[in-house]
């Protein structure tokens, strides 16, 4: 029976709400006394407080995605805690949002998407963001080619810039900073992949991530969100007893999807490196050589707490031993939380602290430089590859251990070519270690003012040291070996290094309401100031002559010749900021979203936009029909949506007031500058989207359909000028690049029983993209890259444009008398971006046992393949086998007279003119359409009755697996860089690798 509480006693009455399974707070939800509905709304923390007025009995507590609460209220309830239950499929209705604000799905007028943190460790990768590949409509992502814990670069809702296109990432509401991995450019290569900072993150720690797709969603965050922001929440303590997770995975890692190669044709000639000869049968020299890789990754985490105060600790350990003899990744990772209630609740504190360590022997490298694949793939047939498996022998001229290679040795007067070197050299006698740190620590002081209005101060710290070198043994061929002073310094070897320290602070000042009018109007509002400020200090060193052969340190640069390479840098840069948002809803049915925000950018100093610095917006409405109308019972729910949104974005460091440089002790006078002193301007993006939300027969269909158009325009350019310049490199805004997509994501519990459950999923994107202007100044082409692709107006980004087969005004390929094909001019050859992308997801649940699994696929696009170039003009391609069988190649043509060729095109000469870097790139284009089993996981709920084990479970896993197709010659989804002007490019780049593993999942 309730206990009424006496007429005309008045109190306060505070509280918490929770999520009855997680333990963490609810947000938004709504408190209503009763009888006299009376009422308030929890705010970020879960907390809410009310003044109770005389007469009431009892409260309700309700929000989207969870069953109503009702409970009575007694006389004595000053402080209490309600465990909310959530309803099934409709948790998801509470997202987090910018600046990692909780609201209701229902309200919000723009596009996101949330990934749970289990579906990121059903099938583990030490980078996380590559287990929401084939999740997320509007997504694209493409890995580094260098091997576990690799860079990736993500893009959502296509290619907008031509500097930086990557998201925001958001932890726990503050950003990050990410490093942008990059790697080598162009076939030769040579620069490694320093991996970025998503791969210290720990999976294990994740409690979900959400994905703020367009400048709508992520407007708040300036022009660090221009391109969307990725929201990752991460676990944090909860009240109640000491919990214990533990999650142990153990992986076999294999190289897949190899290029097939020929063995029956030999050497063209002796010391040839090419195999153009007799017929014969030879043997593999790529048999045994990668290894079967392993991996293991193993977390443990802690957490509990009391009503004042919880506590989340975890260590996470990954250890890798890669499938290129001698590469191993190793990683540790810690991290820990607190959050505290000060005061009756009424100050909160937040906190939290991570902390890797990575340290990589051999990194895997692209390229004909450092590649050990290169050799490998191109060794020429009926050599014994195995006498060089001893790669070094003792040169008897200079007492060391040189490289023996079949066209490499020192004592036999071999120099070699840039082509290749012996594998194992370059594995054991050029290799590369790599170390890095990152912390990322942040806080939060939250004040609860009233019952509607809360103040909050937050900051974030995000530390990174990187060192790196690089020991190349005396010995190496010639080009990339140490530097000969004749008859002064032998090749004594080369001694590359590098070390950078990088902070980012963030601090933010944030005020936040919730406040309901006349019970018809709900206004949520959020405003704040921020700085961010980011500085970088680093030096690198490549000095070709070292005083003592084959000793890697400082104190060994030869001192009587000047440094080869002595760098070093030092840069900062700041962003200011002024925000405000505002959420008002009618009725809880229509809402009515807007935002706005001004930066001051240091990188604008000099310029008219320094004082004012720029403005950003966005306004969006949404309605939910299914509330205001009657409609058929078999819709659940209906909502519209329409957004539109400006945000911007700032210009290259230090080129509104270019400096001078020195490197190695030369002053270099500063030659760059805005072209003809044109002030230079934020480069500005402006969206619109429509979007329809839908659920049908009782949430057992869930539909998200989005239409969006983005111009993204005063693109900052740097590119050489025109002769008679002040400057060489002038700076400039230019361009107007347009997106326009769609995206759609369809859920269906198919099967919903007690015992037997399959739910599944579909998510479809597709984007087009044109470049509308480019600036008269850049000329008809504009590189963004050293690996083809370029900006034209008219054109796309990810246009490749290199030479092409010369043809005749019928379009017929002209070959010469020996049937070679001649270099046309360079041209348009294809685009590196999809048409579409496509992921499926299920998830099968029966008894005990779980089958999930994810395919995914990228219809159109092409790539390019300078490997299977050089493979099919050495001869050793099986491609270039079955030309040869078949008699040539079966391929319309004409000479240079105009007249007909006879017969087929001989397969030397066609490929000889195709292939390597200097071919006709042309005819090493291909179609990029591929479909594969992503992910694939079957676990079994262990019936373990130990005392103190609440839970244990056994996965058998397996990642990327096969193709059901694929039209290139390796995976195209690899990118020798993640740099923006090179994706769809592969030089000897690593083979992808196919996993399979044991995951082991115990609760106690």
């Amino acid at each position: 029976m309730a206990i009424q509480l006496s007429y005309g006693q008045e109190r306060t009455l505070k509280g918490t709400v929770i999520d009855d399974q997680t333990k963490a707070p609810v947000v938004g939800a709504t408190i209503k006394l009763l009888p006299s509905n009376k009422g308030t709304s929890t705010d970020e923390t879960g907390n809410f407080s009310i003044e109770v007025p005389a007469g009431t009995s009892s409260l309700t507590v309700s929000i989207i995605g969870y069953n109503q609460v009702s409970r009575p209220l007694s006389a004595t309830d000053s402080v209490i805690s309600i465990a909310l239950t959530a309803q099934a499929n409709k948790i998801d209705d509470v997202v987090v949002t910018a600046l990692g604000v909780q609201r209701k799905a229902k309200s919000l007028s723009y596009s996101t998407q949330t990934v749970k943190g289990e579906e990121l460790t059903k099938v583990k990768d030490a980078n996380p963001m590559n287990n929401l590949t084939g999740k997320v409509s509007g997504m694209q992502i493409n890995r580094s080619s260098s091997g576990i814990g690799g860079s990736v670069n993500i893009i959502l809702r296509g290619f907008k810039s031509n500097r930086n296109n990557q998201p925001l990432y958001v932890i726990d509401g503050l950003p990050i900073t990410n490093t942008g991995g990059s790697g080598s450019e162009g076939a030769f290569g040579g620069g490694p992949d320093r991996g970025d900072i998503l791969s210290t993150l720990n999976a294990d720690d994740i409690l979900s991530i959400n994905v703020l797709k367009g400048a709508s969603a992520s407007a708040l965050y300036g022009s660090q969100g221009a391109n969307g922001a990725i929201m990752i929440t991460t676990k944090k303590g909860a009240e109640g007893n000491l919990k214990i997770d533990v999650s142990s995975s153990i992986t076999a890692d294999q190289a897949f999807y190899l290029p097939k190669l020929q063995y029956r044709y030999g050497q063209t000639t002796e010391g040839s490196e090419e195999s153009w000869g007799e017929k014969g049968t030879f043997k593999d020299p790529v048999d045994g050589f990668y290894n079967t890789g392993t991996t293991l990754i193993n977390t443990v985490s802690l957490s509990g707490g009391t009503e004042k105060m919880q506590n989340y600790f975890s260590y996470g350990n990954t250890s890798n031993k890669g499938i290129l003899p001698t590469n191993s990744f190793k990683q540790h990772s810690a991290t820990f939380r607190n959050s505290t209630n000060f005061f009756d609740n009424k100050l909160s504190f937040d906190g939290s602290m991570m902390y890797s360590r990575q340290d990589i022997h051999n990194r895997p490298t692209s390229g004909l430089y450092f590649s050990p694949i290169a050799g490998l793939y191109m060794f020429p047939r009926g050599l014994d590859f195995d006498k060089f498996k001893t790669y070094e022998y003792l040169s008897p001229s200079r007492n060391l251990y040189l490289q023996d290679w079949w066209n490499v040795n020192a004592d036999a007067g071999l120099t070699g070519t840039h082509h290749s070197q012996n594998p194992y050299w370059v594995l054991n006698r050029n290799p590369t270690f790599q170390l890095r740190d990152n912390i990322i620590a942040q806080g939060q002081l939250k004040y609860t003012i009233n019952d509607w209005l809360s103040v909050s101060a937050r900051g974030t710290l995000n530390k990174r040291w990187d060192k790196w070198e690089r020991h190349v043994y005396a010995g190496t061929q010639g080009v990339l070996s140490g530097e000969v002073i004749e008859g002064v310094l032998e090749d004594n070897g080369r001694y590359t290094r590098d070390e950078s320290e990088s902070t980012a602070l963030y601090g933010d000042l944030l005020f936040i309401g919730n406040k309901t009018f006349a019970d018809t109007w709900d206004l949520n509002f959020t405003a704040g100031t921020s700085i961010n400020d980011t500085r970088s200090n680093g030096w690198s060193l490549d000095q070709l002559k070292l005083a003592v052969a084959n000793k890697f340190l400082m104190s060994n640069i030869y001192r009587d010749a000047p440094i080869n390479a002595l760098n070093e840098s030092i840069s900062r840069r700041q962003l200011q900021s002024l925000f405000a948002s505002a959420n008002l809803g009618y009725k809880d049915k229509i809402f009515l979203d807007l935002t706005a925000r001004n930066d001051w950018a240091s990188t604008l100093a000099n310029t008219p936009e320094e004082k004012k610095g720029y403005f950003y917006w966005s306004a969006g409405l949404s309605a939910v029909l299914s509330d205001m109308i009657k409609m058929p019972s078999f819709i659940s729910y209906s909502k519209l949506r329409l957004t539109m949104a400006e945000v911007g974005n700032d210009v290259g460091i230090y080129s509104t007031i270019p400096t001078n440089s020195l490197a190695t002790g030369i002053l270099n006078a500063n030659v760059s500058g805005p072209y003809q002193g044109l002030p230079l301007r934020p480069e500005i993006s402006r969206s619109y989207e429509v979007g329809y939300e839908a659920r049908f027969w009782n949430d057992r269909i869930n539909f998200d359909l989005a239409l969006y158009k983005t111009n993204t325009k005063d693109q900052y350019f740097s590119y050489q000028a025109p002769v008679g310049q002040v400057f060489t490199t002038v700076f400039l805004n230019a361009g107007n690049v347009e997106n326009k997509g769609i995206e759609a994501a369809l859920g269906i519990d198919a099967i919903k029983k007690d015992n037997f459950s399959w739910n599944t999923s579909v998510n479809f994107t597709a984007n087009r993209n044109k470049i509308l202007e480019l600036a008269p100044k850049l000329g008809e082409r504009y590189s963004i890259g050293g690996n083809f692709n370029v900006l034209r107006l008219n054109g796309s980004f990810g246009d490749f444009w290199a030479r092409t087969f010369l043809r005749d005004e019928n379009g017929v390929m002209v070959v010469d008398d020996t049937g070679r094909p001649q270099i046309g001019p360079e041209g348009y050859i294809g685009n590196n971006n999809p048409k579409s992308i496509v992921g499926w997801n299920n998830t099968i649940n029966y008894g005990k046992f779980g089958l999930s699994f994810t395919i995914d696929a990228r219809f159109g696009g092409q790539v390019i393949s300078v490997t299977d170039g050089y493979l099919n003009s050495f001869g050793v391609s099986e491609e270039s086998a079955a030309a040869r069988d078949a008699g040539g190649l079966d391929i319309p043509a004409v000479k240079m007279d105009g007249t007909p060729w006879e017969g087929k095109i001989p397969a030397q000469a066609y490929y000889s003119a195709v292939g390597n870097r200097d071919g006709i790139i042309e005819g090493q284009v291909y179609n990029a359409t591929n479909i594969r089993m992503r992910e694939i996981s079957l676990t079994y709920g262990l019936p373990i009755q130990w005392k103190g084990v609440k839970s244990a479970s056994i996965s058998l896993t397996g990642r990327n697996l096969f193709f059901f197709r694929n039209d290139a010659p390796y995976d195209p989804e690899l990118n020798t860089t993640t740099g923006v002007g090179a994706q769809g490019y592969d030089s000897f780049a690593m083979p992808a690798t196919r996993s399979y593993g044991l995951n082991l999942k115990v609760s106690f």
